[in-house]
């Protein structure tokens, strides 16, 4: 094809030519084409698809343009043609990945290359293995943005976990060898694009197939809500699901009518008569390739998984941490990784044919941004103990809280073979006493005991129900929870059985955990030191505060001010059919919250009854939601927001609130790295120092917004056989900032301003010696700042993404791979809204 045609595509519904297509006078061509899938011969007998090519126009280029050079104006208006513009760039920019066929997309705009081996066993795999079927593999995230006057290429590195190119039947029994079920088995091949070579044509050629896994052999029920009525799709289709009884049946016992072997045949039989195939496996849950209504039965071991295939479900702790300790790098290398091995993935070489035909080159070096460094604040302890810390973070040696309450009525429950010995309690009241909350022993003194599942809820509930109403009973207000092991359905069941059910105040401790801290010289000090920080928030205590000296939080504590933390956390993509989000409870995959005005009218009659009048300031701290929801937050959340207001200071003569609205979050894939030795924190490998601020540059064009780093990097040891051009362990993370961006700002409060509130108040996480790297919450600051356990609080974005994952324990059953087969979530059926304590 000639320069003058040179196209491009989204290998999905969009071309981009250099020249103008000839298409006729109706500017539209159609074709009849036979698909067949990467691999396999065209068969004759496929039917023909219709496919249509029609002119959509020039990409609007001026428009963009023009945007760019144009002064500010509404801060969320993005027009049609800069998107339309940025579009077809990133299309151009990342063509040369998009055509590779060893690389491949395991999310949108992020390129990975897959490791291809002929060794196709997971032995090919040890060092990039997470565990559990999966292995990770580095790819890098490539979009285009707009800055004022120009346009950036954003390049950043990341890890995805992805299916191995290995056998099917030996990754269904890697998984299973994990400690999983079938039934989780089953969703986990879900879907899956597999490869089969036993069949051979006429002339003796391997027939090459590839197939996807529609599931395994068992009988199919109709899904059914909470009211046993069947569940249909859009079209009236009954939707059907696995039935409880999880009956699998392998390739001998799954049999099918056959005209040449009459009247029926097993699979593994078929296979032998057929093929000559006899089964090394065929005991394993036979695998279906067709349908619910027309199966086709092929033995997972006749496949092997096609590569390039990413895992979307949740990992579980065990490979996260694998995730984390096989990505990280430190940040002199993730630089020299982008503008080396990213830039040839991506293909941003100055001598790209590609690039050059569309009049697009990029400038390989990284581009150099001003910043500047804010000093951090003072923090205040009991006794007017005040001090500034270093880097970020401090610890709790002599220090008590600055407002402890004194913790009563306590106890501990020990959970399966957990020890707990009464040596350990008594370092358990030192630490009590030396935090300032009181010197009362557990009562009852011997605390209580229950055995609990590992996986199963339903053996979890129980034991569990027992022990909570004996410990209601015995009116204990506050338990020390000693799990056994470290379980998230345990752990979920906990929150719900304590926060919902019971009303009695917890916190956990892992016995493992402790046991190792306990052994050395602390005695386990500073293991409990943390556990006491939990403890005192959780009873109405304040750890610590600001020290007033240089007016830290600036207006906040001289005018009210509520601060707002809002966040939405959805459901993980292999959840139970219909799970909602959290917020309060709403419609899944929905971003807005959709009850704001009654929630936020609840604190505003909250915050009145407290200090007898409205907050004279709103500022809404806003996480989870992308560059282009802004428009929707205004008028939906924050119009929501308005009118509950107006109509509570309207009625009571007062002044209404001004309002300022930050977006806020760390889902993006902006890194910073210092040019200059004095700007950099040695400590952690030449990250930028605590306290870095850059909002010139990189930032947004049209509205304000500005990157900030508070927090020092988190560290983690690695050993020199897992980094071998290094000869000693490293400490390898990098930090990343938060991205705020102002879409609302009544009281015109002005860079410097608005950045030192939101980098003191990372300070004031209440359950760390350190400043977290999303802004958390005016933790009972000042007066005017109330602290309250909901979603819609005086908090600010942490604690809002905390609230959320609290809801998320509350909704544990339905938000992972173990709900009750053949049934939707339904709100009416829900947990909470049975049994909820009375206090």
């Amino acid at each position: 094809m000639s320069m003058q045609y040179c196209l491009v595509t989204d290998f999905a519904d969009i071309l981009i030519t250099v020249g103008k297509l000839q298409l006729g006078p109706s500017e539209m061509m159609e074709y009849r084409l036979k698909y067949h899938e990467e691999g396999e011969l065209p068969r004759p007998d496929v039917k023909a698809s219709r496919v249509k090519i029609s002119l959509l126009g020039p990409v609007p280029t001026s428009k963009m343009l023009r945007y760019l050079h144009s002064v500010p104006g509404n801060s969320t208006d993005l027009e049609d043609g800069l998107k339309q513009s940025i579009q077809a760039l990133n299309i151009v920019v990342n063509t040369t990945p998009n055509e590779n066929p060893t690389i491949y997309r395991p999310s949108r705009s992020v390129f990975a290359e897959f490791p291809r081996t002929d060794n196709l066993s997971m032995k090919a795999y040890d060092s990039i293995d997470l565990g559990g079927g999966l292995i990770r593999i580095r790819g890098y995230y490539s979009s285009t943005k707009t800055s004022t006057a120009r346009i950036l290429l954003n390049l950043h590195g990341q890890c995805s976990p992805f299916y191995p190119e290995i056998n099917l039947l030996e990754l269904m029994r890697i998984y299973w060898d994990s400690g999983n079920d079938l039934y989780t088995l089953e969703k986990f091949v879900q879907k899956l694009r597999v490869r089969f070579r036993y069949m051979e044509d006429d002339k003796h050629q391997v027939i090459e197939k590839i197939k996807t896994i529609c599931g395994f052999s068992h009988a199919r029920n109709e899904m059914r809500d909470a009211q046993g009525q069947v569940k249909t799709d859009s079209h009236g289709n009954t939707i059907w699901t696995g039935n409880a009884d999880r009956n699998y049946g392998s390739s001998t016992a799954v049999k099918f009518e056959c005209s040449k072997y009459p009247p029926s045949i097993s699979v593994a039989d078929y296979f032998s008569r057929e093929h000559g195939i006899s089964l090394k496996g065929p005991g394993a849950p036979v695998t279906n390739f067709g349908s619910d209504a027309k199966p086709i039965w092929i033995p997972a071991e006749l496949g092997i998984v096609l590569p390039g295939q990413v895992y979307k479900g949740k990992l579980s702790d065990d490979q996260t941490s694998k995730m984390l300790r096989i990505a990280a790098r430190d940040p002199a290398e993730n630089a020299r990784r982008l503008v080396g091995t990213g830039a040839q993935v991506i293909g941003i070489q100055a001598n790209n044919p590609k690039l050059s035909a569309f009049g697009v080159s990029i400038d390989t070096k990284m581009i150099v941004v001003p910043a500047r460094i804010l000093k951090p604040p003072q923090i205040e302890y009991g006794n007017k103990r005040s001090f500034t810390p270093t880097n970020a973070s401090w610890n709790l040696a002599g220090l008590k809280f600055y407002y402890p309450k004194p913790l009563e009525n306590w106890s501990i429950l020990r959970c399966g073979n957990s020890t707990f010995t009464s040596a350990h309690i008594q370092v358990l009241r030192n630490q009590i006493k030396q935090y300032g909350l009181g010197d009362a022993p557990p009562s009852p003194a011997v605390g209580y005991h229950t055995n609990l599942g590992i996986a199963d809820d339903d053996k979890t509930d129980k034991p569990l129900k027992t022990v909570f109403r004996k410990a209601k009973e015995d009116k204990v207000r506050f338990l020390f929870v000693i799990l056994e092991t470290k379980s998230k359905p345990v752990h979920a069941r906990l929150k719900l059985y304590a926060d919902i059910w019971s009303g009695i105040h917890h916190t956990t401790l892992v016995s493992p955990h402790f046991m190792k801290q306990y052994a050395r010289n602390d005695r386990g000090v500073n293991y409990l030191a943390n556990v006491m920080q939990k403890v005192n928030v959780k009873i109405g205590g304040i750890n610590h505060i600001l020290s007033s000296e240089g007016s830290p939080l600036e207006f906040l504590t001289t005018s009210p001010t509520m601060l707002v933390g809002i966040d939405v956390s959805h459901p993980a993509p292999k959840s139970m059919a219909e799970a909602p989000s959290t917020t309060s409870i709403q419609e899944g995959r929905v971003e807005m919250v959709a009850r704001i005005g009654e929630l936020m009218g609840k604190r505003l009659s909250l915050f009145g009854r407290q200090y007898k009048q409205g907050p004279h300031n709103i500022i809404i701290y806003r996480d989870g939601v992308s560059e282009g929801q802004f428009k929707t937050v205004l008028r939906e959340e924050v119009s929501a927001i308005e009118e509950v207001c107006y109509q509570k200071y309207d009625a009571v003569n007062q002044t209404r609130p001004k309002i300022v609205v930050i977006i806020c979050g760390k889902r993006h894939h902006t890194r910073f790295y210092p040019t200059r030795t004095q700007d950099a924190d040695e400590r952690h490998n030449f990250n930028p120092k605590n306290g870095t601020v850059v909002d010139r540059g990189v930032s947004s064009e049209k509205f304000y917004d500005f990157y900030l780093q508070p927090h020092a990097a988190l560290t983690a040891t690695v050993s020199c056989d897992q980094c071998p051009m290094r000869q000693s362990t490293l400490t390898l993370y990098q930090a990343k900032p938060e991205h705020c961006t102002v879409i609302r700002d009544d009281i015109k409060m002005g860079p410097d301003v608005l950045h030192k509130i939101t980098h003191n108040l990372s300070y004031l996480y209440a359950r760390a010696t350190k400043a977290v790297s999303l802004c958390p919450p005016g933790q009972s600051y000042h007066k005017f700042l109330l602290l309250v356990a909901i979603q819609l609080t005086l908090l600010k974005a942490y604690y809002a993404d905390i609230m959320c994952e609290r809801g998320n324990k509350y909704l544990a059953k339905y938000l992972n791979q173990q709900w009750p087969p053949g049934t939707a979530f339904e709100s009416k059926g829900s947990p909470w809204l049975e049994g909820f304590h009375d206090e």
